[in-house]
């Protein structure tokens, strides 16, 4: 039902403002359109003129009834990757520090010794990221990796902790 209301106030806008275009068409004073025309070109980019059309319609040319919003349903929370016998480690690189989860993990291992397949699993964020590391493996990762330098910043790491207990 909420989708023919939504068509019909579709068929209704795009009929009137057929019937705005002529009646533009036949404006006594094309002139004052040009002057018009002129003034929002200096004063406005090219995207913007469009949804400024759109706004002053839909706010001031518009007499149709316009359904209401929907409410947002509630996210779910997000949950971590499910490796199992892995531990979670939290690094302050991600995607701002220019790099890509194999340099990452070129890093990781290249300090402590590792080698790629003991890494199971990288969720490289913007600015950080949770590495997966095999639980028999984890002795001195924090240690090795902590205070060195990545790509010109200085590395930070922990072992990741669940959303329950950062309350």
């Amino acid at each position: 039902m909420a989708e023919s209301i939504k068509d019909n106030v579709k068929e209704d806008d795009g009929q009137k403002i057929r019937e705005l275009v002529e009646q533009m068409k036949l404006y006594n004073n094309p002139q004052e359109l040009e002057d018009m025309k002129k003034l929002m070109k200096k004063n406005m980019s090219f995207t913007m003129r469009g949804y400024l059309l759109a706004y002053l319609y839909i706010t001031r040319g518009s007499n149709t009834q316009r359904p209401q919003r929907q409410e947002r349903q509630e996210r779910k929370p997000q949950q971590k990757p499910a490796v199992e016998n892995a531990t979670s480690f939290y690094i302050n690189i991600g995607k701002a520090s220019k790099a890509n989860p194999k340099e990452l993990v070129d890093f990781i291992c290249e300090k402590t010794g590792l080698n790629s397949e003991d890494i199971l699993s990288v969720a490289y964020k913007q600015n950080y990221s949770f590495v997966y590391i095999s639980n028999d493996k984890t002795e001195g990762i924090i240690e090795a990796v902590n205070g060195q330098t990545f790509k010109g910043r200085k590395v930070k790491m922990n072992y990741s902790k669940e959303k329950d207990e950062q309350n």
